[in-house]
């Protein structure tokens, strides 16, 4: 029988900022050692890789801890990820359904209106039971405010909810905190950790410039108060 998949996930000291430190000399003051819960439908059929992240940036510190890093995979450098490590019986419930949702609802969005799932790992580690999520890193957070930004930015924005409403998933927390800007200027959503099964019931097409209509015409909460966020409706009207 195959060994199961495992994360090494190496966290210098100075994860509160960037790194290296100024000596060039990174200290791996932490290595935990995680066991994969799920993983690519692909890495399944390898059996036993070996995943290990280089943290080297901390994100967000809240209710889970996000980190950039470097991704390698039997010795094999991968690319950037970023990892959501969570400690707690809720928070860690919180990723393994948010997995679920890559795994399943967003699955076909991957890699073009949402990052792509490499895996949900867990473990135990000096903060006790401790689940990371590990997706790609596809840029950085947006800086600007949605509603100033180009008129393709945010139709691609608008674009990248109603596919994942579409697919049957309410993000819960959309905002430019929750938006991700790749080289090639393209958007992409993160941060779907409160994210619900959603059947969506939306009236309308998404048509900038027109008229905006009643709240009850759209039929969508949040597609609703993203649109008004995202300046897509003439004001006053």
């Amino acid at each position: 029988m195959a060994r199961p998949a495992s994360l090494l996930l190496l966290t210098p000291a100075n994860v509160a900022g960037a790194f290296p430190v100024d000596d060039g000399v990174v200290d791996f003051t932490h290595v935990d050692t995680l066991q994969a819960v799920q993983v690519r439908p692909e890495c399944k059929l390898k059996g036993g890789a070996q995943y290990s992240v280089d943290v080297t940036h901390l994100l967000h510190e809240g209710n889970t801890r996000v980190c950039q890093g470097t991704l390698s995979v039997d010795g094999h450098r991968q690319g950037e990820v970023v990892c959501k490590i969570g400690w707690g019986s809720q928070v860690i419930e919180r990723l393994r359904k948010e997995a679920g949702l890559y795994r399943g609802k967003l699955a076909s969005l991957q890699g073009r209106y949402v990052p792509t799932f490499i895996g949900l790992f867990k473990g135990e580690t000096e903060e006790g039971v401790t689940a990371c999520l590990v997706l790609t890193h596809e840029g950085e957070r947006m800086q600007q405010s949605l509603h100033i930004s180009g008129i393709d930015l945010r139709k691609r924005v608008m674009d990248a909810l109603a596919a994942v409403h579409q697919a049957g998933v309410r993000h819960s927390d959309f905002g430019e905190h929750s938006i991700v800007i790749r080289e090639d200027n393209t958007p992409m959503l993160v941060g779907f950790g409160g994210a619900e099964d959603h059947e969506c019931h939306r009236g309308i097409d998404i048509r900038f410039y027109q008229p905006q209509p009643h709240h009850e015409a759209v039929a969508c909460e949040e597609i609703y108060w993203a649109c008004v966020v995202a300046a897509v409706w003439l004001p006053g009207v």
